[in-house]
């Protein structure tokens, strides 16, 4: 049986990928993509009040990332943060969990996913 692909937010957060996803049948239009309804700040905020992450780490601390699909390409596109990028581990892990198709995904940075080390050159 087949999974429905989704698209959504990520991030690896000590080690582990923490992640909220919509299924495509679900996703809003954004300009000419398909996307997530919940932001990073919104979903991040979500967690610290669950407990789920510190309470004293920043959303845009860890490496993240986002998923979306193109309408126009009919691709699915991973925006991930360059620490993310380089673990092939990781990588795999996302496109199994959002059931992503492996011919149909590009993997990409974007300027606007960049964690504190990728920005400073420091730990967080």
């Amino acid at each position: 049986m087949e999974r429905e692909p989704k698209v959504g937010i990520f991030w690896l957060a000590n080690g582990k990928l923490i992640f909220d996803a919509t299924p495509i049948s679900g996703a809003e239009a954004y300009g000419e993509c398909m996307g997530h309804a919940k932001s990073h700040v919104e979903y991040w905020s979500e967690l610290q009040r669950s407990g789920n992450v510190s309470a004293n780490t920043e959303y845009e601390d860890p490496p993240r990332g986002r998923v979306v699909f193109n309408v126009r390409t009919r691709k699915y596109i991973v925006y991930a943060d360059k620490c993310i990028r380089k673990k092939p581990k990781v990588v795999r892990k996302i496109l199994r969990d959002f059931a992503l198709p492996e011919d149909g995904t590009g993997l990409t940075g974007d300027e606007h996913y960049r964690c504190r080390v990728c920005l400073y050159g420091e730990a967080s």
